[in-house]
């Protein structure tokens, strides 16, 4: 009876209109964490209230609601969850013990500390990035708790979930976006795909080392009308699909918001930015 019932189950990933899977990033997670589940449970060890930093294994839109519920637990330590979200790929940022401060003090990263009252085990919650910026949580029965991002909601984002304090394990459950006139669904699945490509970037990367020495020689002797760049000068993987204030169309949309925002300068002929241009 239990066999028939689950074949009977349907995924939403493979309904019209649905939203693509979504569960925790395999790769980028914090020293503690432990994935399990197909990669939709995360579990940090009880030996630290820190280090327990993940991700989502994709990109998320905005207003898009994902979706966790709190499986443990455990007394003696302060605080609970923390959510977010960020501009900046998982796989270039480096892990930090905390997500508040150690990566919200940078302006492409913003998270919110969960109520303790909405991190009961059994509980479930969901977060997005609304409109105006504003990062939103919601529990199961209807509270809501709201703060200020300075992220910018026409960038690119990812969820960044941080299993910290007295929650030591949460599970994906999905996600959901409203539309006009039906709510779009996704279920918490595997990201073998999204994995594989991980893997062949950093390979690729590898393989174009020799190529970024020859392009750096090139770069420090040629003037400031170097032509447009066909892949990102920055991470060599992407394709080069911004434009920078001083004219240069160099870097991909990600890398393109940690030149502007972080170093402030053009990574070709290092004038001052005064704007950046994603997907020119």
């Amino acid at each position: 009876m239990t066999e028939k019932k689950k074949e009977q189950v349907k995924c939403v990933c493979h309904t019209l209109g649905s939203l693509k899977a979504i569960s925790f990033h395999s790769d980028v997670k914090g020293r503690l964490i432990t994935l399990s589940d197909s990669g939709r449970r995360v579990t940090r060890d009880v030996s630290s209230f820190c280090h327990g930093l993940t991700f989502s294994g994709r990109q998320v839109k905005i207003e898009e609601k994902v979706r966790l519920r709190v499986n443990d637990s455990v007394r003696g330590w302060h605080g609970s969850l923390r959510v977010g979200f960020t501009h900046v790929l998982p796989e270039q940022t480096t892990l930090p013990p905390l997500a508040i401060p150690d990566l919200t003090n940078s302006p492409l990263y913003a998270a919110a500390v969960v109520p303790m009252g909405f991190c009961r085990p059994g509980s479930e919650i969901q977060f997005w990035l609304k409109k105006n910026g504003c990062l939103r949580i919601r529990s199961s029965d209807g509270r809501t708790h709201t703060e200020p991002t300075r992220l910018n909601p026409k960038w690119p984002i990812w969820a960044m979930i941080d299993v910290y304090g007295q929650t030591t394990s949460v599970v994906m459950l999905g996600s959901k976006k409203r539309c006009c006139i039906f709510t779009r669904r996704s279920c918490a699945a595997l990201t073998h795909t999204e994995d594989k490509e991980t893997l062949e970037r950093k390979m690729e990367q590898m393989n174009m080392l020799e190529q970024r020495n020859l392009r750096n020689h090139y770069l420090d002797n040629t003037d400031h009308e170097t032509p447009d760049c066909e892949e990102c000068v920055v991470c060599y993987s992407n394709v080069a699909n911004s434009r920078l204030s001083c004219g240069h169309k160099c870097v991909c949309t990600p890398c393109g918001m940690r030149v502007y925002m972080t170093f402030g300068t053009c990574p070709l002929c290092r004038q001052p930015l005064s704007s950046f241009h994603p997907y020119d």
